[in-house]
C-alpha cells in the first residue's frame, strides 16, 4: 500500500515536471500565445502572492553587511527599505508584459531563468 502511494507521488512529480517543460517550450515558440500568457500570468500571480512575505530580504546576522549596518542605524535602514518596497510593488499587467518581453527575447530557456526574471522585476531594493 505504501509502495503504491509512493509510486503515485513519483508519477505525479514526473508529470508536473513534464508539463512545466512543455509550457516553457510553448512560451519560447510563441510568447504571445494564449497558453503562454496564461502560464506567465500564473507565475506572476504566484510571485505577487508571496511578495509581501519577502519584502526587503533580511541580511545574514553574521555577515559583513549586517555588522556594517548595525553600526549605521541598520534596523532603521532595513525597516525603511521594507516600507519603501511595500509601496512600490509593480502592477500585475506591467509584470506580465515584462516577463513576456523577456521570454520573447529568449532569456527564459528553463524554469530557473524564468524565476530569476520575475525576481529581478519584483526587486525594489534601493541599495545593492
Amino acid at each position: 500500500m505504501i509502495k503504491l502511494k509512493l509510486m503515485g507521488i513519483a508519477t505525479l512529480l514526473c508529470l508536473s515536471t513534464t508539463a512545466t517543460a512543455s509550457q516553457i517550450s510553448a512560451c519560447n515558440q510563441d510568447a504571445n500565445s494564449q497558453t503562454c500568457q496564461s502560464y506567465l500570468e500564473g507565475i506572476v500571480d504566484g510571485a505577487l502572492m508571496f511578495k509581501s512575505d519577502s519584502l526587503g530580504a533580511r541580511l545574514e546576522t553574521n555577515g559583513y553587511e549586517s555588522r556594517a549596518l548595525k553600526y549605521r542605524g541598520g534596523k532603521r535602514f532595513q525597516e525603511a527599505n521594507r516600507t519603501y518596497c511595500a509601496e512600490r510593488i509593480p502592477e500585475r499587467n506591467v509584470l506580465v508584459s515584462g516577463v513576456t518581453e523577456a521570454v520573447s527575447l529568449g532569456n527564459a530557456a528553463d524554469l530557473e531563468q524564468l524565476q530569476g526574471i520575475v525576481t529581478n522585476l519584483l526587486d525594489c531594493q534601493r541599495l545593492k
